[in-house]
This record gives C-alpha cells, structure tokens and sequence, in this order.
C-alpha cells in the first residue's frame, strides 16, 4: 500500500518537471537587444507604428524630470501585461 502514494508523487513530480522545462525558454542576452541612438529615437517621435515605452520603476519615474513627449510610462513588472492589453504587432516598441 506504501507504493502506491510514492509512485503517484514521482509521476507528478516528473509530470511538472517535463512542463516547466518545456515553458522555460532561456531569456535574450542583453548584447541581442537593439540598441538606438538618441538621434535614432527623435526621428521616431510621432510616428504613428512607433510606440515609446518609459519603462523605469516608478519611484525613477516621479523623481525624474526627463520625461519623451508621447512616451507611455510602464512599471518594468507589469510590461507583459501592457503589450497583452495593448497589441501593435506591427509596431516598434522603444523601451528606455
């Protein structure tokens, strides 16, 4: 009768690690992230495919005044939801 418990916890145990090795994908290098120019970036402006993302914590973001005209402010941990709730696949997204 012992077995049988200890039999259902490996299989789930190894049930979860063939999920979470399948859902983890190693994340870009830094040196893979495009990097603009500050020139680069104000021809950009206004541009209606280009979306400006202030991505700074909060508390950078309030004790800054450097601050790009139409640039949408985003907490870094919330970042994933913003591009759910607001999808532009043919838009570039500038984060800084």
């Amino acid at each position: 009768m012992k077995r049988k418990p200890i039999l259902i916890s490996s299989l789930v145990a190894l049930l979860l690690l063939i999920a979470l090795a399948g859902y983890s994908a190693p994340p870009s290098s830094v040196e893979q992230v495009p990097r603009l120019t500050k020139e680069a970036v104000k021809e950009m402006l206004g541009k209606p495919d280009v979306v400006i993302v202030d991505i700074r914590y909060i508390k950078q973001y309030e004790e800054s005044d450097k601050k790009l005209p139409g640039a949408v402010f985003v907490q870094p941990e919330n970042f994933d939801d913003f591009v759910k709730k607001y999808p532009k696949k043919d838009a570039t997204y500038v984060l800084y």
